[in-house]
């Protein structure tokens, strides 16, 4: 069984670990826009396995964080975070604050870039579906529709 000041040590190093996974995570999304509108699907099948492996990876550590704060006595969600870092001596909490805070912007930018990503996504399908989808009997001449 661990002391608590050794799971309060790894719920931080954690945080660290994180941060830079969400960093790696952007950058990730960036190149993945990228692919996506170059239409490169060789390049985006290889990029998406990838990038589903990191979010895997973080999915698992936030569960191990939530499950250390249980094991604290907090709630296992942001909240939780929070009571514990008020629960800090002050110079720590002010530490840990910074790097939650941190971790928290970092997911924020993240998430950011995934909906940006989707909403390109939806738009490339729009195009591509109205121009599969289109009237048999309409012609589209130069911006100019017409009946055959």
């Amino acid at each position: 069984m661990s002391s608590k000041k050794e799971i309060v040590q790894v719920l931080v190093r954690g945080i660290r670990q994180d941060i830079e996974s969400y960093k790696q995570l952007k950058s990730l999304l960036n190149r993945q826009r990228d692919l996506m509108q170059r239409r490169d699907n060789d390049g985006l099948k290889h990029h998406n396995e990838h990038q589903a492996k990191l979010c895997d990876e973080l999915m698992i550590k936030a569960k191990k964080r939530s499950d250390a704060l249980l094991q604290l006595g907090f709630s296992g969600d942001a909240a939780g975070m929070k009571s514990l870092i008020s629960k800090l001596p002050k110079q720590s909490a002010l530490q840990v604050n910074l790097l939650w805070e941190n971790l928290l912007a970092v997911v924020r930018d993240s998430q950011q870039a995934n909906e940006a990503n989707g909403n390109l996504l939806v738009s490339q399908q729009t195009v591509i579906n109205n121009i599969l989808n289109r009237e048999a009997d309409t012609v589209t001449d130069y911006g100019e529709t017409r009946e055959r």
